[in-house]
């Protein structure tokens, strides 16, 4: 009986592991937009970047293109600055709606701009309406509307107001970032995702993690209290769904920074070196959100890219 007993408990033993390791990646399938943690495995920018003494990574990405005239003025001199640098301009824009014949397009992607994907309504939240025809189409419409440029091939969506309220969603992922459009164009990064450094991290010195008034450097941006669409202390791309990778957005974007505390305030360009050089020591990437209405200067990016 004893030996019964015995065998009955390693059976059970056994199954509880086996089952254990063979769910270990079963997350990847899941449509939750939401699930790494500080402790959770990094994909670190050395293991994925291909180029060799890069410890992190700076996406440059504006928002809410309608029209590139607009654009042209306020991004020049930050081009120009990147071009002297590095004999090219890589900054995304994400753009609602383009003409294929924009000659100002063409000339941007000669300098080394990409086009990307904010949908053509600009609808916030996205699914708001609860007509989720009109969601699909709004996002479908901006895809196949810019592949329709010469040399145009975007690849990356970030969701209108990602930054001020909680608009993106696991069904989004599920059943409109993961699906080709009726012309059967896709994509396959999103931004919409909101990363805040914390000082839980134990990994960062408190001088990037609280500022100069006692406060969390970088929660204070947290435009409301059940602000919901964020990960912590992860500045890393990640699956969702299995064919969706997500570079979080860095907290704060230009629009939480004028919302705390002003438009093109000093302090958001402090803070923002600031979670730089978290995001060194922690080789990850910060994914810049900025815009062009006045909440911060294109000298002030400019002073933040001769920082870096």
């Amino acid at each position: 009986m004893n030996r019964v007993v015995a065998a009955l408990l390693m059976v059970a033993s056994c199954v509880r592991l086996c089952a254990t390791d063979a769910n270990r990646l079963t997350y990847l399938d899941s449509t939750d937009p939401f699930y790494p943690h500080r402790n959770f495995p990094k994909l670190t920018t050395p293991q994925w970047v291909g180029e060799s003494n890069v410890d992190a990574v700076v996406v440059l990405a504006i928002d809410d293109m309608g029209e590139s005239a607009g654009y042209e003025r306020f991004l020049r001199l930050i081009l120009n600055r990147l071009k002297q640098i590095d004999g090219r301009a890589p900054v995304s824009i994400m753009t609602c709606t383009a003409s294929p014949k924009d000659p100002q397009i063409q000339s941007w992607i000669k300098e080394g701009l990409s086009i990307e994907v904010h949908t053509l309504a600009h609808p916030c939240p996205l699914l708001s309406e609860n007509n989720f025809v009109k969601a699909e189409r709004t996002v479908q419409g901006c895809i196949d509307q810019l592949n329709k440029s010469a040399g145009v091939k975007p690849v990356a969506f970030r969701m209108p107001c990602c930054d001020s309220m909680n608009s993106s969603s696991p069904r989004f992922y599920a059943e409109i970032f993961n699906r080709n459009t009726p012309a059967g164009n896709f994509l396959a990064i999103d931004s919409s995702v909101m990363n805040i450094t914390t000082t839980n991290d134990s990994s960062l010195p408190r001088s990037l993690t609280i500022d100069d008034n006692g406060k969390e450097r970088f929660r204070k941006y947290v435009p409301f209290e059940n602000f919901g669409i964020t990960v912590e202390d992860y500045p890393y791309p990640y699956v969702i769904g299995t064919l969706c990778w997500e570079f979080p957005g860095a907290v704060p974007s230009d629009w939480e920074a004028q919302n705390y505390h002003g438009a093109k305030n000093p302090d958001t360009l402090r803070d923002w070196e600031a979670l730089l050089g978290a995001t060194v020591i922690k080789q990850g990437t910060f994914n810049f959100i900025f815009h062009p209405h006045g909440w911060i200067d294109n000298t002030q990016i400019v002073e933040f890219i001769d920082y870096a």
